[in-house]
C-alpha cells in the first residue's frame, strides 16, 4: 500500500516539474543569418520593449535571434516598426567578381547601374529616420540612329521612415547625393517618394507591453491550473489506492478473525 501511494505522489511532482520547465522555458527562433550588428541592435529593441529575448551564434558566423513563444506577435511587430532586420544589397565587388567570363558592354552597363543603386540604397537606409530605402535608376542607351535624340536618364528613390522624423529637410541631400552617383543623371530628373511608417516605438511601447503583460499572465493561469488539475487527479488517484488497500487489508482481517 505505501509503496503505491508513493510511486503515484512521485509521479504527480515530476510531472508538475516538467510542466512548469516546459512552460516557462519555450522559445522559438525569429530570425538567423544575422550579422552580429544587426543582432545586437535588434536584441537591444526587445530588451527595451520587456521582451527576453536571446542571440544564439551559429555555423558560419552569423547569429540566430530567439523569443519566447507567447512574445512572438509583439517582437515582430516591434522589429518591423523600427524596419529590423535591414534589407541586404549586393555590392560591386560582388557583382564584378574576378572568376566571371566575358561578357556584353550592355550586361556591364546593367550590372554596373545595378550595383551603383543597391549601394545607394544602403547608404540612404542608414540615415536617422530612414526604416527602408530603395533607388531606381533608368539610363537608356544612345539611340543607334543619330537623328534621335537619347531619353534623358532619371532616377526615382523610395524612403520609408519613422513617424515624426524630419526627412522631408534631406531630401534635397538625397537628390544631390543621387545625382552625383549616376552618369548623366540631373537633379531635377531625381524623384523622391516619402513614406510615413504605420506607428512609432513609442505607441507599441506603451500599447504592446502592456498587451504581453496581460498574456504572459493568462498563459500562466492556463499552465498553473493544467498542473494543478493534473496533481489533483494523481493525489485523488494516490488516495483512492490508499482507500482500496486499506478496504481489502481491513476484509482480509474480518475473514481471518472469523
Amino acid at each position: 500500500m505505501t509503496r503505491g501511494v508513493v510511486f503515484v505522489l512521485k509521479r504527480a511532482v515530476a510531472l508538475l516539474v516538467l510542466f512548469t520547465l516546459v512552460g516557462c522555458g519555450s522559445k522559438i527562433e525569429l530570425y538567423r543569418n544575422l550579422s552580429a550588428r544587426e543582432a545586437n541592435e535588434m536584441l537591444a529593441l526587445l530588451l527595451r520593449q520587456g521582451i527576453h529575448a536571446e542571440r544564439t551564434a551559429e555555423t558560419g558566423g552569423t547569429t540566430s535571434l530567439v523569443v519566447p513563444t507567447e512574445d512572438v506577435p509583439r517582437a515582430m511587430a516591434v522589429l518591423d516598426s523600427a524596419g529590423w532586420p535591414r534589407d541586404h544589397f549586393a555590392d560591386m565587388g560582388t557583382l564584378f567578381k574576378k572568376d566571371r567570363m566575358i561578357s556584353s558592354d550592355t550586361e556591364e552597363r546593367v550590372r554596373y547601374t545595378y550595383g551603383v543603386t543597391q549601394e545607394l540604397s544602403q547608404t540612404l537606409s542608414i540615415i536617422d529616420g530612414v526604416l527602408n530605402a530603395r533607388v531606381h535608376a533608368v539610363l537608356p542607351e544612345s539611340a543607334s540612329d543619330d537623328r534621335s535624340p537619347p531619353a534623358p536618364p532619371t532616377a526615382a528613390v523610395l524612403v520609408r521612415y519613422k513617424p515624426g522624423a524630419p526627412i522631408d529637410q534631406v531630401v534635397p541631400k538625397i537628390k544631390e547625393l543621387v545625382a552625383n552617383s549616376l552618369k548623366g543623371v540631373s537633379y531635377d530628373r531625381v524623384s523622391v517618394a516619402l513614406v510615413e511608417a504605420n506607428q512609432d516605438n513609442t505607441t507599441l511601447r506603451r500599447t504592446e507591453v502592456t498587451a504581453g503583460a496581460s498574456e504572459r499572465s493568462d498563459s500562466s493561469r492556463l499552465l498553473i491550473g493544467l498542473v494543478g488539475g493534473m496533481a489533483a487527479s494523481l493525489i485523488g488517484n494516490a488516495v483512492l489506492v490508499c482507500l482500496i488497500w486499506r478496504r481489502r487489508f481491513s476484509h482480509r482481517n474480518g475473514m481471518a478473525a472469523s
